[in-house]
């Protein structure tokens, strides 16, 4: 848990060190932060009704969603 923790964060640096990062690797590595949030729940219900939360925006619609809130 915190071994992937500290990978996405080393991931997120570098990113930002090197900027090749598009907005859909850090809405994903968000998601995979929400996740890992999900499997702390105690119980195996609550756990999926998270899960299915987190996984219920693609990317496409998020920014979708963005792109009109911007206008």
């Amino acid at each position: 848990m915190i071994n992937k923790m500290a990978l996405l964060l080393l991931a997120a640096a570098s990113c930002l060190g090197t900027q090749g990062c598009t907005y859909r690797a850090w809405y994903e590595g968000f998601k995979e932060r929400q996740r890992q949030e999900c499997y702390q729940n105690l119980s195996q219900s609550e756990v999926q009704k998270c899960l299915d939360s987190v996984n219920s925006t693609t990317y496409d619609e998020y920014a979708r969603s963005r792109k009109e809130s911007n206008k």
